[in-house]
C-alpha cells in the first residue's frame, strides 16, 4: 500500500480552514480538478478532472470538526483508499496535515510511480487553494 504525508500550515484559526475543508459542497467554485460534488450525509461523490481524463470517487466521509475529516472509498479508481485530513492550532494559525493510503488497481500498479507523484501534486495544489479561498473569505469578512 502506497503512503502520501503531507504536512502545511495556513495562517488562519482551525475553525475557518476546517470549515473550508469540510465544504465539500464548494469545491468545484475554487478547485479546479473537481468537477462536482454529490454529497448525502457522509456519502460524499466527486468527479474529479485529471488532465484528459475525468474519474469519480466516492467516499464516506467522517467529519469531525473542527479536529480531522476521515475518508474510506466506498466506489473509485483505487482498489483500496483511505485518507485524513487533520487540524491543529500552531503559530497563530493551523496545522495541516493530510495523510492518505491507497492502493491502486492491478494495471495502475505498473504506473505507481506517475500515479503517486500525480496524487502528491494534486493535494499540493489542493491544500494551495484551501489557503487562498481562506485568505479571500478573511479579506471579505474584513471588507
Amino acid at each position: 500500500m502506497s503512503v502520501l504525508d503531507l504536512h502545511a500550515h495556513i495562517a488562519a484559526p482551525v475553525e475557518l480552514v476546517y470549515g473550508v475543508v469540510a465544504d465539500v459542497e464548494q469545491y468545484p467554485a475554487f478547485l479546479s480538478d473537481v468537477a462536482a460534488v454529490d454529497r448525502d450525509g457522509d456519502r460524499v461523490a466527486m468527479r474529479l478532472r485529471m488532465g484528459l481524463l475525468s474519474m469519480t470517487l466516492v467516499t464516506r466521509a467522517r467529519f469531525a470538526p473542527p479536529d480531522s475529516i476521515e475518508l474510506e472509498q466506498m466506489d473509485g479508481p483505487f482498489r483500496r483508499f483511505r485518507a485524513r485530513w487533520s487540524f491543529a492550532p500552531a503559530d497563530g494559525g493551523t496545522d495541516v496535515r493530510y495523510r492518505a493510503e491507497y492502493e491502486l488497481p492491478l494495471i495502475g500498479s505498473l504506473f505507481s510511480l506517475p500515479a503517486s507523484a500525480l496524487l502528491e501534486r494534486q493535494t499540493h495544489q489542493q491544500i494551495r487553494a484551501f489557503d487562498a479561498r481562506v485568505r479571500a473569505l478573511q479579506r471579505d469578512e474584513h471588507a
